[in-house]
């Protein structure tokens, strides 16, 4: 069993009775993209928040060579994390770490799961578009040397693909410099080597996305809205990397009134 990297905001407040939350990052990040933001924000909302770092991601140890880690080895790390918990955490999963909450969802119950840009279930066909039409030479060489790292190799790819113009050029080189490379295969099964079976998905889902995503558009996350049926959630002015948006406080209230308002009431 591997020893994957875990942060941690345990907060002292525990009078509130508020569930656990666990954070799962996407594609090129780690839990650390949570660091900043969301991880401090919860902990004043009174949650003992965690967020993971996949295999072979920022400080997780190396499960295999990249490419050979698949979705279904990412849902392994997940449900490790999950069965140490003493209480089943909520869970908040970003772009592959949606998907990655989704394909765990087909087998395991938890009391909620918030979806942010998440990568939809029936593939990540119209992300790829869009990559391959701003960048199309990044995209022909991350493919001929099975290297995803290409795709975001500079800071002006990873602030035009991944961020809105809210974020600064200070802070966009600082979270480009914690990136790492991305598994190709992983990214094939997204692609539809290994889709969500959506009908097995019984847990309560809230799923938001922002206005400006260069990577899941409105109408992908509208549609995939529209396979759970829940009410989409839009944040117009942001983009993907929404847990690093300066108004980041806004999603996070609202995961948080979703919470309170509709998981804790029934």
């Amino acid at each position: 069993m591997l020893k994957l990297e875990v942060l941690k905001n345990k907060t002292k407040i525990t009078d509130k009775g508020k569930p656990p939350i666990l954070f799962v990052h996407g594609m090129w990040h780690g839990a650390w993209c949570w660091e900043p933001n969301f991880l401090p924000y919860f902990e004043k909302l009174g949650y003992n928040s965690y967020a993971l770092s996949l295999s072979n991601h920022a400080n997780s140890p190396k499960r295999k060579s990249f490419n050979l880690l698949s979705i279904n080895d990412y849902v392994k790390d997940l449900k490790q994390i999950i069965d140490s918990f003493n209480e089943t955490p909520i869970l908040i999963g970003h772009s592959m770490g949606g998907f990655i909450i989704q394909k765990y969802l087909e087998k395991n119950n938890v009391p909620g799961a918030v979806l942010i840009a998440p990568a939809p279930p029936f593939g990540v066909w119209g992300g790829t578009i869009n990559i391959l039409k701003t960048f199309p030479l990044a995209f022909l060489k991350a493919n001929l040397t099975l290297n995803l790292k290409h795709v975001v190799d500079t800071p002006d790819k990873y602030k035009r693909i991944l961020c809105s113009d809210n974020i600064k050029d200070e802070d966009v080189i600082k979270y480009h410099n914690k990136t790492n490379s991305e598994s190709f295969w992983a990214y094939l099964d997204m692609l539809g080597l290994n889709l969500v079976k959506t009908k097995k998905v019984k847990s309560l889902l809230l799923i938001i996305g922002g206005g400006k995503d260069n990577v899941i558009s409105e109408k992908a996350l509208r549609k995939t809205c529209e396979i759970y049926e829940v009410s989409p959630i839009i944040f117009n002015e942001m983009g993907h990397l929404m847990m690093l948006e300066p108004k980041y406080k806004k999603v996070a209230d609202r995961i948080d009134n979703w919470i309170c308002n509709e998981l804790l009431s029934q």
